[in-house]
């Protein structure tokens, strides 16, 4: 086919060209950078100090998906209003609902508009069409819990305008989940708003943007002081399904964006609720290596979940750095039964971030010996050190890990508890899993490993512990839901099918010599508690799962921080990382549940005197190491490599009860870091 178009697409004069309904030529960035991409560079790819285009080995985050998923956050609100509903939310473009953003031009073709979607919208890292799950999204944020309406509306720094933002979202069949659209800076030649009338028509307006700091946070409190200005829906009354934003508060907006920047601004307005979603950089499509890329649900379908959840229920994502214990209510709860089986997830809740050595017989032999990471990039005491120890509170965190485990096996009367250990990872192994458990000295106290994930890698997806002995064993196909709070249900309805040492004990042999497993065949749904630091663990979709509820549970606090030699790293988690007092609540929770209950909120505080923080200035000399070589065989290890995201932090403006959690600033000569994929 001959070459259809040339067209330059708002990036600084850039050209794309479509040839055959592929992009070719020039390689571009979201910004207007046209240059060529490193060598043997790829998705996260971090070239080192030493050159560009040369990559460190080694030091590669197991849970690499976490990097790449949204996170969100409830800032501190007193308490009458920490409970206020979303009234509106609102949603950045330009690497939010778009990976990257290209922008149509008047007079493209359809085949060209139709590629620019594509390329803007659909993921490659995830299956199926993205552009289907936005809309799904969408369409459920636009109605309450209670069947009530909720506004979403777009807030872009796009200098195109409004209108150029308009025929993105048309074209993307996107526009008509939307009231009205704001862009920013102000254009005097251009419209700046537009709004959606009663008879669906679009309608450019131009809201005082020139009035207000140049800064998103600024925006959003002047639309809550002056909500008809901004909103031509209730300055005519012509849209009487907007007439309760007349009221509008600053805790009932959320901000959706993947600018960590534009939640506080530089005169200290503040975005009481918001979405970040991740950047990243990558080799992308037919364009090349592209920086700064972002898009929600761009590497994970559990975003358009996490974001539903947190719109319906903000106040379960409060800005924290302690666990969160919770019980659902549930019929039967005024009995108390007690709690029979804790599932721990084991990447960010065991770990604070999980480094396995690259080495196929730790991923895959039980009888692995750790001598052999002699003269290896990694060491017993680094693997430790990296995975379980915390530089944020002092002492031992792997004596504290043992100590902890030790209390909770203990349950009622004297009886033994059963611990397990649930990962959904999709890099390592079950096996890894284990080892690295082994080497803190934690595996004793658990009886089974389970792995579940979509694309079924890296087998085998379970070990179970018979007589002191580990052994494999393959999860059902039929029984293994993609979701933790379905393989939570089906545990708690199959347990012997999660459990082969109760199949094994049929005759009743072995039940004798773990009692504690016996009684694992009268489990319930609520004898079983989870621990995660994936807050949709809790509850499955109801677009592709069950609706099913975990009934007691608690949330591991993640955070973003600059962790020793690797820099800055993202959704880092970790019991008891920022604070000891995680492991006190555990215990209390899992012996007595019941004053967990949901809505009694007090129970869930932590001192201030058991919450440590640091100074984040610190944080990253202090922790500097130089890294171990072995010149065995006239060559030295491989260096690990470092899982930097970016040369530099935003300081962070928070209170001192907390850290908050920084983003990466992005950096021209510095890749976002390597990170696989878990979906």
């Amino acid at each position: 086919s001959s070459l259809r178009a040339l067209a330059c697409l708002s990036c600084g004069g850039c050209g794309l060209a479509l040839m055959s309904g592929v992009l070719v030529g020039l390689q571009l960035s979201p910004h207007g950078d046209c240059h060529t991409p490193p060598s043997n560079s790829a998705a996260g790819a971090c070239p080192d100090g030493s050159g560009p285009g040369t990559a460190k080995q080694g030091l590669t985050r197991a849970k690499t998906q976490a990097s790449l998923r949204s996170r969100c956050v409830q800032r501190e609100l007193p308490k009458d209003r920490a409970n206020n509903p979303v009234q509106l939310v609102v949603f950045d473009v330009d690497e939010t609902l778009t990976l990257v953003s290209y922008m149509i031009e008047e007079g493209d073709p359809p085949e060209v508009r139709q590629e620019l979607v594509r390329v803007n919208f659909e993921s490659p890292w995830v299956e199926g069409s993205r552009i289907e799950k936005v809309r799904d999204l969408l369409s459920q944020l636009r109605v309450t819990k209670s069947n009530e309406p909720r506004a979403l509306a777009i807030l872009s720094r796009n200098n195109k305008g409004a209108r150029s933002v308009l025929d993105l979202l048309e074209a993307a069949g996107l526009a008509h989940f939307f009231c009205v659209i704001w862009t920013m800076p102000w254009r005097a030649t251009i419209p700046n708003g537009a709004y959606q009338d009663m008879d669906g028509k679009w309608q450019f307006f131009e809201p005082p943007v020139q009035e207000v700091d140049d800064h998103k946070a600024d925006v959003l409190n002047e639309i809550v002081r002056k909500p008809a200005a901004w909103l031509p829906a209730l300055a005519d009354g012509s849209d009487p399904k907007l007439q309760y934003l007349s009221g509008l508060t600053l805790e009932g907006i959320l901000l959706v964006d993947d600018q960590r920047s534009n939640f506080q601004s530089p005169s200290g307005s503040q975005v009481l609720r918001f979405c970040k979603v991740a950047r990243y950089d990558a080799t992308y499509e037919g364009i090349g290596f592209v920086k700064d890329m972002g898009g929600l649900g761009a590497h994970s379908d559990a975003d358009y979940e996490t974001l539903r959840m947190f719109v319906n229920q903000p106040s379960m994502c409060k800005e924290r750095l302690h666990c969160h214990c919770m019980e659902r209510h549930f019929e039967g709860n005024q009995l108390r039964p007690p709690v029979s089986l804790v599932i721990f997830e084991f990447d960010e809740t065991m770990t604070l971030a999980t480094f396995v050595p690259e080495s196929e017989a730790f991923e895959h032999a039980l009888n692995w010996d750790s001598a052999s990471l002699a003269c290896s990039e990694w060491t017993v005491p680094e693997l430790l050190t990296y995975n379980f120890e915390t530089p944020f509170v002092a002492g031992n965190r792997v004596e504290k890990l043992r100590d902890l485990l030790a209390v909770l096996s203990k349950g009622p009367d004297g009886q033994q508890r059963t611990l397990a250990i649930l990962t959904s990872t999709e890099q390592g192994s079950v096996v890894g899993t284990l080892n690295l458990l082994r080497l803190a000295g934690l595996a004793d106290f658990f009886s089974a490993i389970w792995k579940i994930n979509k694309k079924r890698k890296n087998g085998p997806f379970g070990l179970f512990k018979q007589r002191g002995e580990w052994r494999k064993f393959d999860l059902p196909d039929s029984e293994v839901p993609a979701q933790k709070a379905d393989t939570c249900a089906s545990i708690a309805k199959w347990p012997a099918k999660w459990f082969p040492q109760l199949a094994e004990a049929a005759d009743g042999s072995a039940a004798g010599e773990e009692p504690h497993l016996a009684r694992l065949r009268e489990l319930r749904l609520e004898g079983l508690l989870l621990v995660d630091d994936e807050r949709a663990s809790f509850q499955s979709s109801a677009l592709g799962g069950s609706g099913m509820e975990v009934l007691r549970y608690c949330k591991v606090a993640r955070y973003d921080e600059i962790y020793r030699q690797c820099g800055p790293l993202t959704q880092m988690g970790g019991l008891g990382a920022h604070t000891d007092a995680d492991y006190d609540r555990l215990k209390s929770f899992v012996q007595s549940p019941w004053l967990f209950a949901e809505g009694q909120e007090s129970n869930c505080q932590v001192p201030a005197e058991h919450t440590h923080t640091r100074a984040r200035g610190r944080s990253a000399s202090a922790e500097r190491r130089q890294m171990p070589s072995c010149e065995g065989n006239g060559r030295s290890a491989r260096r690990k490599r470092k899982a930097q995201e970016a040369a530099s932090f935003a300081e962070p403006a928070a209170a001192a009860s907390a850290p908050a959690a920084a983003e990466a600033a992005p950096a021209e000569d510095v890749p976002v870091a390597k990170r696989e994929a878990k979906s």
